[in-house]
């Protein structure tokens, strides 16, 4: 019993030590900061929890909203967008400095600090840049440039919306939505893509690719015989290859997609390929969990197929 209670005060004292800032970041930050505390068994490794913590307030508190925007809209953000909006996010991130550290009986305690204005700063000329390059391709009335607009669009708006969480105030945009949207719908309006995969029966990929082809606005056709009026034709094929696989009971297959895509004069626009490893107690159970990683794939990544 006495050891139980040598021990609680114990705790409690190493507990009334902590300061502040490790239970409220308000404590250790400036209002012109954005902070964020990391725990670790280490030094090194608290510090590097507290920069992971802040970048973890960006893709909870904005992304997620951002998504359910431009979702809204009939968008997808593709993959190469997400991989350019993390590349800026990453250097700006760059400026996180460690403001304070405490040492603890079992481990320590960081505390990150992010200056807003200067993280706010590196977004706005990234804006600016997207900008310019919005003015040029809306001046443009070929259907190329309409379709660019876009992406350009949605990847300006999310750098946007890390402007608005830092300062409180957006970036007003050269165009609206309903521009850009106008614009790729009467770019799309003339466009019919022929769709034929070399698949298994039913055909769900290539009803995948029809469905983020018309969520882009094109109007789509399919069958082994091309549809006349098509401007663009998509082709490829989804097969799955049996590898070895020592557990009995069960079998291991890999899903291969390959998709390339062209004008109706034959010139390849551009391609997608994908593969996947997967495992069930037979090919059926197998490609029902490969089939929701495939139709991912192609509805972020459709923008590769480049049809213009």
């Amino acid at each position: 019993m006495k050891y139980l209670l040598v021990l609680l005060m114990l705790t409690s004292v190493a507990n009334a030590k902590d300061p502040k800032w490790v239970k409220n970041t308000s404590k250790g930050c400036r209002k012109s900061e954005l902070c964020a505390v990391g725990e670790g068994e280490s030094l090194s490794r608290a510090k590097r929890a507290a920069r992971l913590a802040i970048a973890k307030i960006f893709s909870t508190q904005i992304n997620s909203k951002f998504k359910e925007s431009i979702s809204s809209n009939n968008s997808v953000m593709d993959e190469k967008t997400s991989d350019e909006i993390e590349e800026i996010t990453s250097a700006a991130l760059e400026g996180v400095e460690i403001k304070k550290t405490h040492e603890t009986k079992i481990g320590y305690y960081a505390l990150a600090a992010m200056n807003k204005r200067k993280a706010a700063k590196s977004f706005r000329r990234e804006i600016s840049k997207l900008d310019e390059k919005m003015k040029v391709l809306m001046a443009d009335s070929s259907s190329s440039s309409k379709m660019k607009v876009e992406p350009l669009y949605i990847k300006r708006e999310e750098l946007n919306k890390r402007v608005e969480f830092l300062t409180g105030m957006e970036v007003p945009s050269v165009v609206s939505y309903e521009d850009v949207f106008k614009g790729k719908k009467e770019a799309s309006a003339n466009m019919v893509v022929h769709i034929y995969l070399d698949e298994q029966e039913p055909k769900d990929i290539e009803a995948a690719l029809s469905k983020a082809l018309s969520r882009k606005g094109y109007k789509t056709s399919s069958g082994r015989v091309r549809n006349k009026k098509s401007t663009h034709i998509v082709t490829g094929e989804y097969v799955a290859e049996k590898q070895y696989l020592k557990v009995q009971g069960f079998e291991k297959y890999k899903f291969l997609l390959k998709i390339k895509a062209s004008t109706a004069k034959r010139v390849e626009s551009g391609a997608m390929s994908f593969s996947v490893i997967e495992m069930g107690r037979n090919y059926s159970q197998a490609m029902a969990k490969a089939l929701p990683k495939v139709k991912e794939y192609i509805k972020t990544n459709i923008d590769k197929l480049n049809i213009e």
